[in-house]
């Protein structure tokens, strides 16, 4: 047997009888597939001065790096349903954002938190100028 998934993310499903009966009614994938993800990076803010392929501004406001997906420094960010999953929301492009992971720890599965209550849970990290470019040098091997 061979799967040719082109996802980089597991199809999992949600709901359902998970034992074998064959009567799960949710078949919605748990997962945004990759070319979700590519549009929900597009479709970020953009960080002035910076490379929009490498840098982003996520939902509240901080600065995330394209490399760092699924980590937990101040630069890693993990895709994030804002209509959680959990309450319905689905695996489309129009539900997901990009956020900092600290602060989607935090968000979880609620709803409704405007980008204060979001930037409160943050890692600050403030790069200017040169200091940025040198960091950026020794994470990326590439200054752009």
């Amino acid at each position: 047997m061979s799967s040719s998934s082109s996802s980089s993310s597991p199809q999992r499903y949600s709901g359902g009888n998970s034992n074998g009966g064959g009567g799960g009614e949710d078949q919605r994938p748990r997962f945004f597939d990759k070319l979700v993800k590519k549009m929900c990076w597009q479709n970020a803010e953009i960080v002035p001065g910076r490379h929009p392929e490498r840098w982003r501004k996520d939902a509240a406001g901080n600065i995330v790096c394209k490399r760092f997906c699924n980590c937990h420094g101040c630069l890693c960010y993990e895709y994030d349903h804002i209509l959680p999953f959990s309450k319905g929301g689905e695996s489309t492009v129009d539900n997901c954002q990009i956020l900092q992971t600290r602060v989607n720890r935090f968000k979880s599965n609620k709803q409704e938190l405007d980008k204060t209550q979001l930037k409160g849970y943050s890692c600050e990290i403030n790069f200017t100028g040169m200091p940025f470019s040198i960091f950026f040098f020794i994470l990326c091997d590439s200054v752009h």
